[in-house]
């Protein structure tokens, strides 16, 4: 197999638009829900391939309280050159709506791709989630709970529509809310000005934040031998998310029975901006391929 290699990148290669001439044609900005005028999404449909299109749905991070569906596409446009579809998707922000807000969105834009798959020439049975650090959680919250209705938008324009996926990438997510929320309690000791995410992210504080924290379970938590396979990638040297958590996870899937990988990428630092070369994802394109093409995962 073939991986296609970055084009040149400067310092701020990550943030630019992909050059998608001769690859794919774009459908921008499309409406997913009437919540917020955050609910929308990208779709890019592949010059090549054959319809229905395999569809990689990429859930950006940063924190639940920043960045958009354009933050890092330059990884997962790769697999336009495949012939697959990529969607990419926006979500309501923390400042905005606190959690689970984010986490109803991203269901809802996975059932909504689902609707209108033949409008689009989607495979509705093909869609693999791609998420990096929060939107990694989300995306696993997809992989885990997806079409059992625990994480749909109780006011859904498709309830009859599963959020179930075909796969999931997990890119440096964090076990859960309340174990994130103790590194930062220990990190804010020696630096009064670190900022506790989960605060913004849940609009409480203290023991107020605590007991709304553990209402919602976490991915580990509902692990049950049921669930689509999993890629799960950590960066050897990650100095925000413990590879830890990444760890946990996968021992927790591949102990239920579930089908997962994990791959811990040597000499590389969190976050895709430090990805620069084909080798540090040509696992998750296999994992994509296995998934999409029924090829074996070597």
């Amino acid at each position: 197999m073939e991986y296609i290699h970055y084009q040149e990148l400067d310092k701020d290669s990550y943030i630019k638009s992909y050059d998608l001439s001769g690859v794919a044609t774009s459908i921008k900005e499309i409406t997913y829900s009437n919540r917020s005028s955050a609910n929308c999404l990208d779709i890019h449909l592949p010059l090549m391939g054959e319809k229905p299109y395999p569809v990689i749905v990429y859930i950006h991070g940063g924190g639940l309280m920043k960045g958009d569906k354009t933050r890092y596409d330059n990884v997962v446009f790769q697999g336009l050159r495949f012939g697959y579809a990529v969607v990419c998707i926006n979500y309501r922000l923390c400042k905005e709506a606190p959690y689970p807000a984010m986490l109803h969105d991203v269901s809802e834009a996975i059932r909504f791709l689902k609707t209108e798959a033949e409008t689009y020439h989607l495979d509705r049975e093909r869609l693999i989630v791609w998420g990096e650090t929060h939107g990694a959680y989300l995306a696993c919250m997809l992989g885990v709970y997806g079409g059992t209705g625990k994480i749909d938008d109780p006011e859904s324009r498709y309830p009859n529509i599963s959020s179930s996926v075909a796969g999931v990438i997990d890119y440096w997510s964090f076990r859960s809310f309340p174990s994130s929320y103790q590194r930062a309690l220990k990190e804010k000791e020696t630096d009064p000005d670190h900022v506790i995410q989960e605060e913004l992210i849940f609009h409480k504080t203290g023991k107020q934040l605590e007991e709304e924290m553990v209402k919602y379970p976490s991915p580990v938590e509902g692990v049950n031998g049921k669930q689509p396979p999993f890629y799960i990638l950590h960066s050897e040297i990650d100095l925000f998310i413990p590879r830890e958590d990444s760890i946990e996870l996968y021992n927790a899937l591949t102990s239920a029975g579930s089908e997962a990988y994990l791959e811990i990428v040597p000499d590389t630092e969190h976050s895709l901006a430090n990805y620069n070369y084909a080798w540090q994802i040509e696992g998750t394109y296999r994992f994509i391929h296995k998934i999409f093409r029924q090829e074996e995962t070597k």
